[in-house]
């Protein structure tokens, strides 16, 4: 399967890696702003809400996304994880992967890539599912094994047919909140999380 690298992905994209053999992810396209590849959804005390790591852009430069850095000078590791613990605190299964998240963001990675693979790699592990990975080395046009730019973040995700969401215990909220970032369902569901996913 090719699709692009995502920040904390949402369910719908996490359902179409655990059902994919090997992953192609495309990191040679033009980095896109306003996009999942550097934005996450989380459910919190207030509602939705929005996670944005913060990149290093020259205005008026196209960048590949595999060269895309990350924005340091921005104190945004505290507030992704301050949104985390206020919203995840309480769940079952915050204690268990908390350390995981912390781990990760203390490592300061430099590039946005690399911070995406390192979630994608521990979200998989968590979820028991053999996972596989190759970069693009060049532009590969979308085919019929291409999830690439299909998961939008422009776009009601109802409007696409990968995923079919099902309701599942949440920390907050009367209404159940559909197809939020990866973190949901695994701080209240833990390794149950396949089963749901599936």
């Amino acid at each position: 399967m090719h699709i692009e690298i995502q920040y904390l992905p949402c369910l719908e994209y996490v359902s179409l890696l655990i059902h994919s053999n090997h992953v192609e992810f495309e990191v040679m396209e033009n980095f896109p702003k306003q996009t999942f590849r550097n934005r996450t959804y989380l459910l919190g005390a207030n509602g939705i809400e929005c996670l944005t790591v913060p990149t290093i852009h020259i205005s008026g430069q196209k960048v590949l996304t595999k060269d895309i850095r990350i924005d340091y000078f921005q104190d945004w590791e505290r507030r992704h994880m301050g949104a985390i613990r206020a919203g995840y605190g309480k769940a079952p299964f915050f204690e268990y992967f908390e350390p995981y998240i912390s781990d990760i963001f203390a490592k300061k990675n430099k590039f946005l890539v690399d911070l995406n693979i390192d979630f994608i790699q521990l979200i998989m592990k968590i979820l028991n599912v053999e996972f596989s990975f190759t970069l693009t080395d060049q532009f590969h046009s979308t085919n019929n094994l291409s999830h690439w730019n299909q998961i939008n973040a422009k776009q009601d995700w109802q409007l696409r047919t990968n995923f079919k969401s099902i309701p599942y215990r949440q920390c907050f909220g009367v209404s159940f909140v559909p197809n939020l970032s990866i973190l949901d369902l695994l701080m209240n569901h833990g390794k149950e999380s396949r089963n749901i996913l599936s």
